[in-house]
């Protein structure tokens, strides 16, 4: 065998290939473009976005009538720029790291075309373990003659250098409320089609109704159980056609989810459907071959990602592991003015898995600093079994993607409601909220 492990695709991937040569295994990986080293967060999600937001929030906070002289406006050229040369740098630090470490890289298109081997161009590598980690691609539904230009995905709105007046999003999920958040933040607010009545229909009701309140209250259209019948792009710019209408925009960007990446895939012992078909380990249906992170369609996310391929180098070094409970990875979507933030189960799923459970409900407008964070509409909710474990928490609120961090903690270490009553919450802090939910479950 040429190598131990090969990874194909350096997104998170790296990090596994990192760990795995410095434990003295031979390592190569494999990645189609070497300067998108980090993968899709660094260069075209989480990373950039939350740039553009953390930003947006600023503007956002000026629009307050405290502020004089009146709101500020973003420089799109300018945090773009900085935003180009922030992921030049962290992909640089990625190749160092990998190189210092000794892991070998080929850039191109790798296969794995029989057991044990890959091959990109016209080379052929064969390893011990391979681990997929191609990462996945926005999803454009048929129906939609998408451009890159009038008609765009998340990959082009975030390279967008100046913004539209008049601009339309298809989706309801993650990345279409974020942009949303983004293009209202900034004097464009958007006309957002969601196929059903409400968004995150996997959230609690109040979590919903609050959040489309909000993002409706700055300027976002929605507009609810509508079906897209075809969208192309004009001479004056964007026409869709719905089933409630026809409308005009200068920009479409299509949010309808993403797709694992499956080319990779060229041998009949390793199963595809919409994605590779992995078990609970991310082993695939042929025996030391992996599939970890978006590919395998578990949970699309950089830190699921992560969590991943360093349980699988660790399986395969032989250290004591156990895989990562993916329901006790948290999930968020930085909306503005207020985030969202989901880990363990919500109350749909929970119903929707006949659980039995009870649930607390705590508003932010009973904590006196959620005014000056404009949080009135906040809600904090825990989850807990029976017997008073924990089973899952859902927040609307500012600093959501930190505070959902404790209850993940609390999560992973089974611990009872209980447990957490006698923790003394800072104050004055959004957290204090954690402390006030708990009491009564």
């Amino acid at each position: 065998m040429d190598y131990e492990i090969i990874f194909i695709g350096g997104g998170l991937n790296y990090a596994g290939a990192v760990i795995a040569q410095k434990a003295g295994l031979r390592c190569l990986l494999i990645e189609k473009r070497l300067e998108h080293l980090g993968g899709v967060c660094l260069h075209e999600g989480c990373i950039p976005s939350k740039h553009l937001l953390y930003h947006s929030a600023l503007i956002l906070n000026t629009r307050r009538p405290v502020f004089q002289g009146g709101p500020l406006r973003l420089d799109i050229e300018k945090i773009q720029d900085e935003k180009k040369e922030i992921l030049r740098k962290t992909t640089s630090v990625i190749r160092m790291q990998l190189e210092k470490a000794g892991v070998a890289l080929v850039e191109g298109m790798g296969m794995v075309t029989a057991p044990h081997t890959v091959e990109c161009g016209s080379g052929r590598f064969t390893g011990e373990q391979v681990v997929l980690g191609t990462g996945s691609s926005p999803y454009i539904p048929p129906a939609i003659a998408y451009d890159g230009e009038k008609i765009i995905t998340s990959n082009e709105a975030l390279q967008l250098r100046r913004l539209p007046k008049n601009i339309a999003i298809i989706g309801g999920g993650p990345v279409a409320l974020e942009f949303a958040s983004f293009f209202a933040a900034n004097g464009a607010p958007p006309h957002v089609f969601i196929r059903r009545e409400r968004i995150l229909p996997n959230s609690h009701p109040a979590i919903r109704e609050n959040l489309m309140e909000i993002l409706s209250d700055f300027g976002v259209t929605f507009h609810p159980s509508v079906k897209i019948l075809s969208a192309a792009p004009t001479d004056l710019g964007v026409k869709v056609n719905t089933s409630k209408g026809t409308f005009g925009f200068d920009l479409l960007l299509v949010a309808t989810g993403r797709r694992p990446n499956t080319k990779a895939v060229a041998c009949p012992e390793l199963s595809v459907g919409k994605a590779v078909a992995t078990n609970d380990h991310f082993e695939t249906t042929l025996s030391r071959h992996f599939a970890v992170g978006d590919c395998n369609g578990k949970l699309k996310l950089a830190h699921a990602a992560r969590a991943q391929v360093l349980y699988v180098v660790r399986k395969i070094l032989g250290r004591p592991c156990h895989a990562p409970r993916l329901e006790n990875i948290p999930r968020f979507i930085e909306t503005l003015p207020l985030p969202y933030a989901k880990v363990g189960h919500s109350k749909p799923e929970l119903e929707k898995a006949g659980t039995t459970f009870r649930e607390s409900v705590f508003r932010l407008s009973g904590i006196t600093i959620s005014k000056t964070f404009r949080a009135l509409k906040g809600v904090v909710i825990l989850y807990a079994d029976k017997k008073g474990r924990l089973l899952g928490a859902e927040i609307l609120c500012p600093h959501a993607s930190d505070i959902i961090g404790t209850i993940a903690g609390c999560l992973e270490a089974q611990l009872a409601a209980g447990d957490l009553k006698n923790v003394v919450f800072p104050h004055p802090t959004i957290s204090e909220a954690l402390g006030r939910c708990v009491m009564h479950l």
